[in-house]
């Protein structure tokens, strides 16, 4: 038996003991679960699944859980994926004497989103800096608005240099050795903040933020590769190349974030999404200090309606597609984002710089991040590994448990039927036995 009659048996089981506790018929799944015909990426199956055993509610629950208590435990695990991967072959000795000087790297090698272009007290700065704990990117734009002065993140020291539009980046503390530095400062940093978390994967979906950072289209579209090579990564695709449709189709997607309309196939056909920059912030504000991952499911869930309104007679006619198409959308943005944190997010990319200086006599290896996702191949596709394990064990948990909470009166009604089965063959022959 191949693997996709493997796939489709278990949605058949799955949506016969459904069909058996609501006493409806059973739904032929052959062609509605596209995950059948996926070999690699298992979590589209896991989602699949949810709808088949609980329904479509299950992917708001998930989702919830994704933002909550995913989120809220992710971050020892993530420091140990960050440390395995950047502690080196020269560990033990000495930081360079050139760290201790200063090294140079451009802005733009580290700010690869142009994230402090966007000023913290913006509303859209609003959602994507952190202020308790003071995150990296908040002490590095400090240091852009006080050129020439410099700040303090942990165990290091940056300043900006106006002339050469750089970070100049040394050590605050001279620590015992190079690992002992790394290990500091991964422990200092924050991976994954639960605000700016939340606030790029809702970004990603509907632009609002982006739309209104002003940035070119060209700009949008250099991000969007960047992230469809980690994407690739994700899947296990390690050839960096992007086909000519994908060009087309990011460069579309990037026309639409930068206007703020972006167009989905819901399984309905074609609709716009549109949030609002106000309602993408009331949203962030409302969840964000949530640990309730029904209500942060919901308010989730809310905005659908707010970004259809322009077209609500095809979004009401579909309301159900609409809704699992938007959540498993939103579930898949989850899942690149914490990619992305581990890969791409500032702190990470002065990490990687720093280390690599330690390699190459004082000189970052880093700058075109399209050519450094070439060159951190390693880094990349281990970092992104663990990280998936992750998530994927995660979801793999929550699905278990939905199908317990199935099988559960499944079982029960099963055994009943058995023992009324048994009690009336017994009954028979106990019958037969008086009249005998």
């Amino acid at each position: 038996m191949g693997l996709r009659d493997q796939k489709k048996g278990i949605f058949d089981k799955i949506g016969t003991y459904t069909s058996m506790m609501q006493q409806v018929k059973a739904v032929d799944t052959t062609n509605l679960m596209p995950s059948i015909n996926n070999k690699k990426d298992i979590v589209p199956m896991l989602l699949d699944i949810m709808k088949v055993a609980i329904g479509s509610n299950a992917l708001v629950q998930a989702t919830g859980q994704l933002f909550t208590q995913f989120v809220d435990t992710a971050e020892p695990q993530l420091k140990s994926i960050v440390k395995k991967q950047v502690i080196q072959y020269n560990s033990s000795q000495p930081l360079p004497a050139s760290f201790i000087a200063g090294i140079s790297v451009p802005v733009k090698s580290i700010d690869i989103a142009g994230k402090f272009k966007t000023p913290p007290s913006s509303v859209g700065g609003s959602m994507l800096y952190n202020n308790s704990p003071v995150s990296f990117d908040k002490v590095a734009y400090n240091a852009i608005l006080n050129a020439g002065t410099e700040v303090t993140f942990g165990v290091l020291k940056m300043k900006y240099d106006t002339s050469a539009d750089a970070f100049v980046f040394k050590p605050s503390v001279v620590s015992p050795n190079i690992g002992a530095w790394l290990t500091d400062f991964v422990d200092h940093t924050e991976i994954i903040n639960k605000k700016e978390f939340m606030s790029n994967v809702m970004n990603a979906f509907y632009g609002s933020i982006t739309k209104s950072q002003n940035k070119t289209v060209q700009q949008v579209y250099q991000e969007l590769l960047v992230n469809k090579l980690i994407e690739q990564l994700i899947n296990d695709n390690d050839t960096f190349e992007i086909s000519p449709e994908d060009y087309e189709a990011l460069q579309q997607l990037a026309e639409q974030m930068v206007n703020g309309v972006v167009y989905y196939d819901m399984g309905c056909g074609v609709m716009p999404s549109s949030l609002s920059l106000n309602d993408m912030s009331t949203l962030i504000s409302n969840i964000s200090g949530s640990t309730n991952p029904f209500y942060v499911g919901n308010q989730i869930n809310n905005t659908i309606d707010q970004s259809t309104a322009n077209t609500p007679a095809v979004a009401e006619a579909n309301k159900q597609t609409v809704k699992d198409g938007f959540f498993q959308r939103i579930i898949k943005l989850i899942t690149q984002t914490l990619a992305n944190a581990v890969t791409l997010s500032p702190q990470i990319r002065t990490l990687l710089a720093i280390s690599s200086a330690f390699q190459h006599n004082g000189i970052p290896q880093i700058g075109n991040p399209l050519d450094d996702l070439k060159k951190s191949r390693i880094y990349l596709q281990c970092t992104i590994k663990d990280a998936m394990k992750m998530i994927n064990k995660f979801i793999f948990d929550l699905v278990i448990k939905l199908l317990i909470i199935l099988l559960y009166p499944v079982i029960r009604k099963i055994i009943k039927e058995k023992i009324d089965q048994y009690i009336g063959i017994l009954k028979s022959l106990t019958v037969g036995s008086i009249n005998i």
